[in-house]
């Protein structure tokens, strides 16, 4: 079942967990040939993060794209930085506290850059149509670097600024040595 064909099951399922019905979901697809079945999994997690009842993982919120983006280059880096962020939050979600909050975004262009009303955590703005070849970031909605590169150059640091981010914003984690240690009477 593709992206379109999730959207009514979606809605309905929104619903009721809105309202508090249930406690147990199951979103099924049909995966692309030789898929991974993990999808349903990250489906059914996208949707509860994004109904405000549970959180999992860093959101990544990505342009969708229109005629002002001529590359698939914030496609491209959207997808990277969603693989990046799957691959470390088990080793995140162990040393800080709250990391599966945060929320980044990767836009096409300066228009809906991502400095919008309610601002990622990180975001980026990659060139649109005859806009200038650099990429302004926002963090905590402030413009503080400039990137420039290809998209190689620009994936590495804009993972380098998520990393330097979750290191100065999030609490590290009690190790349960320090736990057990502050429990003793």
């Amino acid at each position: 079942m593709g992206q379109r064909a999730l959207c009514g099951p979606s809605a309905a399922l929104g619903i009721l967990l809105q309202e508090g019905i249930g406690d147990t979901i199951r979103i099924s697809l049909t995966p692309r040939p030789g898929g991974d079945r993990r999808e349903e999994v990250y489906a059914a997690c996208e949707l509860l993060q994004s109904l405000g009842l549970r959180s999992f993982s860093p959101s990544v919120t990505a342009c969708p794209g229109c005629g002002r983006t001529t590359s698939t280059t914030f496609q491209e880096l959207a997808e990277r930085i969603q693989d990046y962020i799957r691959e470390s939050m088990p080793q995140w979600k162990q040393q800080y506290e709250g990391v599966e909050e945060m929320t980044l975004a990767v836009m096409g262009c300066i228009v809906n850059g991502p400095a919008n009303p309610k601002p990622p955590n990180i975001g980026i703005s990659l060139p649109g149509t005859g806009e200038e070849p650099s990429c302004p970031v926002y963090i905590d909605g402030k413009k503080t670097v400039t990137l420039h590169g290809n998209y190689d150059e620009l994936s590495a640091a804009f993972r380098k600024l998520v990393d330097d981010y979750i290191h100065t914003k999030y609490a590290p984690r009690a190790s349960t040595s320090e736990i057990a240690s502050t429990s003793r009477p």
